[in-house]
């Protein structure tokens, strides 16, 4: 017989042992030939009510199966059951047995084994049942055991090619046999193992529906990040069975290195939750943290991932790595523990914390759990203040605007404010020469407030009063940005443009406007109006407005960062931060993050525009470092292939290797 054995123990390990030294029992060289395979029933798969208690199970009803991998041929089957009872010591293996068993869902015959009744006691009897199967091609063979008695016991199964095998009547019966994987296909492979780990590109979406290529387990992801940096790895798993399956994601980093463990503050478990999207696959962007237990369930064929955010800061340069376990919970026994570590070379190039550009989102004043922290590690430092009192009002309260304003300018990186009301727009008094004088009053009580009484520098404030204007809407605001000049010239003033904004236009708006802010279309496909903006010498600071931008590809938001290093302009504005009900998955939503359960959910591309605007401190940091030419080359290569994350790869790591080099000369 041939034979390959697994102890209890190592079983009970075997998510961690991939291959083990076996035992083989004592039999002649002309049996060596024949395929066996012994399990104890405790380690089958069971369900309904049925119960392992020791190395038995109790079969109340229930029923237990047995997955097992042949290499062909003729087969015996074996079941070590409960003979009877004190009154009838064989009653349920005479005359027809109590147990039935199916083969591949067909029915098999079982009969008991001559002189293999042992009756111990009521509770200890046993028997040797067994069938003829017949051929079983080589694979995967799913055997379901059932009986017609309730207080039934199965102790042990046994699957031999051998003719004149004969169980032994009393244990210890051996070591159990593993079941060899190579003789599997892959289809058969996927379906034993339960479930596949396997990565993809951190931007690519992965609805529910997506499919690894092949079945072969990825044991490896690679990372490689900067000092003082975000970044991600990846992880998908695809469940390939009939059933949900609960798994337990946690991280196992016995086997890594004590001195080469990333820390656990530096690593985030996050899973991406699949919402649908109207016309396309469902959007997997929503990234919430995984649960304290690290518990997710699969349903049926799904495939979900596992996303690591992994933080840099304060690591010194070199390699580290973290393993993730999946550990199968609610799954037939036969799905075992999968490992996939984690591999991350950090760099020693340090990306700064503080961002040159202006960023700004409009987040309306909201105060959402989580956001103090996130906003700043995602470079945000020129926050939104939308409660400046009415000019006309007869009793000035700043009371909401200040408890807003000093709540925010709190926040770690903040730098500026960007005012905005609705006052001009919305009530169209101060177009009546007698009301004017008290909308200035009201409008210079503001910018004393903020600039004398609160401290603010010019250069740290800014009044937004109208928003992409055209037409007959240009010339109400000019003549409203004169009532802000007449009040305090000193107030910058914003102003969005959109696509349709022509060279006449921004002729007539470029003495009332400080900081421009035209769409970020208008930048990409009209060059002459950027130029003329330019011109006037005045920031300019594209935005992206109300678009249905959260279904477009992930890989665009790291993208942007690269599109605005190249036209060298000084900021980045979003609508907006959280709008709506984001996780209304078909709902048109432009909002970049999730509202979570005391916390700020983060979204792919989220993560990926915080990743992009770390490439910009990249290029910028090259450029300075003397390396300019190859910047500005390497920007054109990119936005060259915009759809292509690979090239931005690539490209990003030649950077890295020339600041690193440049670093070394240095020291």
């Amino acid at each position: 017989m041939s034979i390959s054995l697994l102890t209890r123990k190592s079983f009970m390990l075997a998510a961690l042992v991939t291959s083990a030294a076996v035992a083989k029992p004592d039999v002649s060289a002309s049996q060596k030939a024949h395929d066996f395979h012994f399990i104890e029933a405790e380690h089958t798969s069971l369900s309904g009510a049925a119960q392992a208690a020791g190395t038995a199970v109790w079969i109340y009803g229930g029923a237990v199966t047995w997955d097992v991998i042949t290499r062909g041929g003729d087969y015996r089957l074996f079941l070590r059951v409960r003979a009877g009872w004190s009154a009838n010591h064989e009653g349920a293996v005479r005359n027809g047995t109590k147990y039935r068993v199916k083969v591949d869902g067909k029915p098999a015959t079982l009969k008991l084994v001559a002189d293999t009744v042992l009756y111990d006691s009521d509770e200890s009897n046993w028997a040797w049942v067994e069938s003829s199967i017949g051929q079983l091609n080589r694979g995967l063979h799913s055997i379901e055991f059932t009986a017609d008695w309730p207080y039934g016991r199965w102790d042990a199964f046994i699957l031999t090619t051998e003719k004149d095998y004969m169980p032994p009547t009393r244990g210890p019966f051996g070591k159990e046999t593993t079941n060899d994987l190579t003789l599997l296909d892959d289809e058969q492979r996927k379906r034993f193992r339960g479930y596949t780990l396997w990565t993809a590109p951190i931007e690519e979406n992965v609805p529910p529906n997506a499919r690894p290529t092949g079945a072969t387990h990825v044991d490896t992801v690679q990372v490689a990040a900067c000092r003082n940096e975000h970044a991600a790895a990846v992880v998908n798993i695809t469940n390939w069975l009939d059933v949900p399956l609960m798994l337990r994601v946690s991280r196992f980093d016995n086997a890594v290195p004590r001195a080469a463990r990333l820390p656990q503050t530096h690593v985030t478990l996050r899973h991406a939750v699949a919402l649908p999207a109207p016309r396309k696959d469902p959007l997997a962007d929503a990234l919430p943290a995984v649960d304290q237990a690290g518990v997710l369930v699969l349903l049926p064929h799904e495939t979900h991932q596992i996303w690591a955010a992994i933080d840099t800061a304060n690591l010194d340069a070199g390699d580290y790595a973290t393993t993730l376990r999946i550990s199968p919970l609610k799954a037939p026994p036969r799905c075992r523990a999968q490992q996939i570590t984690v591999k991350v070379h950090v760099a020693d190039v340090v990306i700064a914390s503080d961002h040159p550009l202006d960023i700004f989102l409009c987040e309306y004043n909201s105060n959402h759990p989580g956001m103090s922290a996130d906003l700043p590690s995602h470079f945000v430092n020129w926050y939104h203040n939308c409660l400046a009192p009415h000019p006309a009002a007869a009793e000035t309260d700043f009371a909401a605007m200040d408890a807003q304003l000093k709540r925010e300018l709190s926040y770690t990186g903040a730098r500026s404010v960007f005012f905005e009301h609705w006052h001009f727009r919305g009530d169209d008094a101060w177009q009546n020469a007698k009301n004017r004088d008290a909308w200035v009053r009201g409008t210079r009580r503001w910018a004393n407030h903020v600039h004398r009484e609160l401290g603010l520098g010019y250069d740290e404030f800014s009044l937004h009063i109208y928003d992409e204007v055209s037409g007959t809407g240009i010339d109400d605001f000019i003549r409203a940005r004169e009532i802000v000049r007449e009040a305090d010239p000193k107030v910058r003033v914003t102003m969005t443009l959109t696509s349709q904004i022509t060279l006449k236009d921004v002729v007539r708006l470029q003495s009332a406007v400080d900081i421009w802010c035209p769409f970020m279309g208008l930048v990409n496909n009209s060059p002459e109006v950027l130029a003329a903006l330019r011109e006037t010498g005045k920031p300019i600071v594209p935005y992206r407005s109300a678009e249905n931008k959260r279904f477009w590809p992930a890989q665009d938001y790291r993208l942007w960062s690269w599109q605005l290093y190249q036209e060298r302009v000084d900021g980045m504005f979003i609508w907006t931060y959280l709008a709506g009900d984001a996780w209304q998955g078909r709902s048109w939503d432009g909002g970049m993050v999730f509202s979570g359960n005391g916390a700020i959910v983060p979204s792919r591309r989220w993560e990926l525009l915080r990743m992009g605007l770390q490439d910009w401190l990249l290029l910028n940091k090259a450029a300075r470092a003397g390396h300019e030419d190859a910047v500005n080359k390497t920007v054109r290569r990119v936005l060259a292939s915009p759809t292509d994350a690979t090239i931005m790869r690539q490209a990003r790591q030649e950077l890295v290797k020339l600041l690193a080099a440049t670093s070394a000369e240095t020291r």
